[in-house]
């Protein structure tokens, strides 16, 4: 029985002293967490107050300056002379990959600035260039003669704005652009003054009339007009060169100058008998009604033979009827003259109305003045189909004059 009493006693002691151990360690356990969550409280504290200082203060700005070393930095002349020696027609590479470095080789070449302007004007001294214009070709994929260039060139708008240049002096012209400045403009005057090609003179003189606008219209208009008078032959012509007229004319009608038109009612019928129609829209546009005896005395020229030129000065003429008495003696000749297709004199008379692709008149006065003029051409006429076109006509026109009526 002791035996027992006595294990149980100590049990007893030795569950009591084991709780005791345990509880105070959760004692000291929480004491330590108390002192850990005060201290993290200071600290917090500490960094909220300093933060609040710093967005007090006012910021201090630095600025680092880094140096960087650029090796392999292309000069002008070598830009330039890897620019002369790009030629789509005879590299190995493609056409469009040789011009893709062309662009990329101008933009270098441009992205120098003033540096590249001194190499610049030196090329174009030289009076040497890449051609990079695309050759006409026929349905059968083979090129062209000058003359079917010219009458291709001829039906197509003339531009300065371009994709890719089609020389490598316009590419020049061009980065000069970019460059900008007097010293550039300085250039492109230069060249204006020196230059025989057509296209160059109207490049320029946009460029240069755009920068500084009136500064260098006297250059450009005495160029348009030596060319014009006294064109040179030009050594390596390109498709562009076969519509140079166009591009002078455009600088002449650009700068509203009508002292070529003297010259230029001389030029109408070339010594071969053909029609320049560059004269013919710069002597209509610039001239207006004032141009009607020229295009008259164009019409009645014997050397003129071919019928779609004589349609043309008929239709420029057309555009003054009514108003002027010289272009209604004109209308009424081919009106009522026999020996003309049937089909040529309807076409003019309904033009009356506003020839296909021209602007439909809309004055009152010039209305009722055709109307009038197809009163009077009526009694001289007895065929039966004018007579048709000129009832039609009137009907139209009277329309249009109570429109126009009914407007003011």
């Amino acid at each position: 029985m002791k035996t027992v009493i006595a294990v149980l006693l100590a049990a007893v002691l030795g569950f009591a002293a084991g709780y005791y151990y345990l509880s105070r360690k959760q004692v000291e356990k929480a004491a330590f967490a108390g002192a850990e969550e005060s201290n993290w409280a200071n600290e917090k504290a500490a960094l909220e107050q300093q933060l609040a200082e710093a967005r007090r203060r006012a910021p201090d700005v630095r600025t680092v300056t880094r140096t960087a070393t650029v090796t392999n930095r292309l000069s002008a002349q070598e830009i330039l002379a890897r620019l002369a020696r790009l030629n789509p027609e005879t590299s190995e590479e493609s056409r469009n990959h040789v011009l893709r470095q062309v662009v990329y080789n101008l933009q270098l070449l441009a992205s120098l600035g003033d540096e590249a302007l001194p190499v610049i004007q030196a090329f174009l001294k030289q009076n040497q260039d890449m051609d990079y214009s695309v050759d006409v070709l026929n349905a059968a994929g083979e090129r062209v003669g000058r003359a079917a260039a010219a009458s291709w060139a001829s039906r197509n708008v003339t531009l300065t704005d371009f994709l890719v240049p089609p020389s490598l002096r316009l590419g020049l012209i061009d980065v000069l652009d970019q460059i900008g400045g007097e010293s550039a403009q300085g250039i492109l005057a230069e060249v204006l003054d020196t230059t025989g090609r057509g296209v160059e003179v109207a490049h320029i003189a946009r460029v240069l009339q755009r920068e500084a606008p009136g500064k260098y219209r006297d250059n450009a208009l005495k160029a348009a007009k030596e060319l014009l008078a006294n064109p040179p032959p030009i050594s390596q012509p390109n498709r562009i060169d076969d519509n140079a007229r166009a591009y002078l004319y455009q600088v002449l009608a650009m700068h509203n100058d009508t002292s070529f038109a003297q010259m230029a009612q001389t030029l109408l019928v070339t010594t071969n008998g053909l029609l320049d129609k560059q004269a013919l829209n710069y002597l209509s546009s610039t001239l207006k009604e004032q141009a009607v005896p020229a295009l008259y005395a164009a019409y009645k020229d014997p050397r003129l033979t071919d019928s779609a030129a004589r349609s043309s000065l008929m239709n420029a003429v057309l555009n003054f009827a009514g108003p002027s008495p010289q272009a209604n003696q004109l209308f009424t000749e081919v009106a009522i003259t026999e020996d003309i297709p049937s089909g040529v004199r309807v076409f003019t008379i309904k033009g009356l109305a506003g020839a296909p692709g021209a602007e439909r008149p809309a004055d009152p006065n010039i209305l009722q003045s055709r109307i009038n003029l197809l009163a009077d051409l009526r009694g001289r006429s007895t065929d039966e189909r004018i007579l048709r076109a000129i009832d039609d006509t009137r009907s139209t026109l009277e329309q249009m004059l109570a429109a126009a009526k009914g407007r003011n």
